[in-house]
């Protein structure tokens, strides 16, 4: 019994390597432009529960993120396995990925704050304004 067990290790042991290697796609899509589809497609994604112009929700706009690059979703996905195969490409892109979208957040979130900020000055000047009617009420 214990020499199946040997065996059936050696065989995983050797079955399982540490690094994949994935020769380079014909058409691979480079690194500064594999990086700016997928800060693009990280915006889609986020967007896509908020309404357009339209007023349509949930819309899948991965199809116009693959228009802008003129590549197809199958190019797309042989790039990304090669990357993925080659995991410190791969991160190299997605820190540079997370740097742009770190760096949108922290323009908006200013301006979120000065926009809440502005939500409860008027808040409070309308609170003033009703309870300036209610006393004038109370005299009436």
């Amino acid at each position: 019994m214990r020499v199946v067990y040997s065996i059936i290790l050696v065989i995983l042991l050797y079955g399982c390597k540490d690094k994949v290697y994935y020769k380079k796609p014909e058409g691979l899509i480079g690194k500064s432009k594999m990086t700016d589809m997928l800060y693009d497609m990280h915006m889609v994604v986020g967007t896509s529960n908020i309404k357009n112009v339209n007023l349509e929700k949930n819309r899948n706009y991965m199809s116009l993120v693959y228009d802008k690059y003129g590549i197809d979703s199958t190019q797309f996905a042989v790039s990304n396995l090669y990357y993925t195969a080659h995991i410190q490409e791969y991160e190299e892109i997605f820190e540079e990925v997370e740097r742009r979208i770190q760096n949108l957040k922290d323009i908006m979130e200013p301006k979120a704050d000065s926009i809440a900020g502005i939500s409860k000055k008027a808040k409070a000047a309308i609170w003033r304004k009703d309870s300036i009617e209610r006393a004038l009420n109370l005299k009436d």
